[in-house]
């Protein structure tokens, strides 16, 4: 998994704001269209399962299932995403697969919510910019 430097210095912000240290999980499992969806929250603890990769100061969590569907993605920090701003996961793997956040990216801005449709960056939320989809994710489109 990669992660672009904007992404890093924005976690930071948010982490930074966060009472205690926290990493961040990323899960990404199949959709029932055939692609994937995403979801990213905010985490004190980690599992037995998990893999933790630390860049540049922050630690990723990714459980065991979702793993080997990051390999080859990319968290991003989108400014002018349709207005909106938040995190995005692109994903060449999975980028044609059909519709919905498995089309390329999802991510979380500061509402969390669902998704836009299935073009290569889908962005979610909008606003704050920190990462608050903690039981948001992506919506099946």
């Amino acid at each position: 998994m990669n992660v672009t430097s904007i992404a890093i210095e924005k976690l930071k912000e948010v982490i930074d704001q966060e009472e205690q240290s926290s990493s961040l999980r990323v899960v990404a499992m199949p959709a029932d269209h055939g692609g994937l969806q995403y979801m990213l929250t905010m985490e004190k603890e980690t599992q037995d399962d998990d893999t933790v990769m630390s860049l540049d100061g922050v630690d990723f969590v990714m459980d065991s299932d979702s793993a080997p569907f990051l390999e080859e993605a990319t968290i991003d920090y989108v400014e002018n995403f349709g207005g909106q701003v938040g995190f995005v996961i692109n994903n060449p793997l999975y980028a044609s697969a059909g519709g919905g956040c498995g089309g390329g990216g999802c991510g979380c801005g500061g509402g969390g919510g669902g998704c836009g449709g299935g073009e290569p960056e889908a962005g979610c939320g909008g606003g704050g910019g920190g990462c608050s989809c903690g039981g948001g994710g992506c919506g099946g489109h």
